[in-house]
């Protein structure tokens, strides 16, 4: 997902300041739940997987919120409304994922 935000973010036109920001904060979540798990000691899987699921969760929604603006031409970029959906649809099976393994 980290890969994912940070493709966003290239893709943006220069503009979109909130967005890129957006991306960036998405980045920077990400990296830190990957330092989180590379370090089992402090953390168990249960409470890293349940930190990924919600930030997964926030990252879906930004991308359903991209993809519609993307969809209506209110977002500047060179994302395709058919790469915007994409991208969210791989946040859907992500997320669905880790609640299989939550169960």
């Amino acid at each position: 997902m980290m890969e994912h935000t940070l493709f966003i973010r290239g893709l943006l036109d220069p503009s979109e300041n909130e967005l890129i920001d957006t991306s960036e904060k998405f980045a920077d979540d990400y990296s830190e739940l990957i330092k989180k798990a590379s370090d089992m000691s402090d953390m168990t899987i249960s409470s890293i997987t349940n930190e990924t699921l919600v930030e997964t969760t926030k990252l879906k929604e930004f991308k359903e919120a991209g993809a519609g603006g993307i969809l209506d031409c209110k977002i500047k970029s060179i994302i395709l409304p058919l790469l915007a959906d994409h991208v969210l649809r791989e946040a859907n099976h992500y997320i669905r994922l880790l609640n299989n393994y939550k169960k």
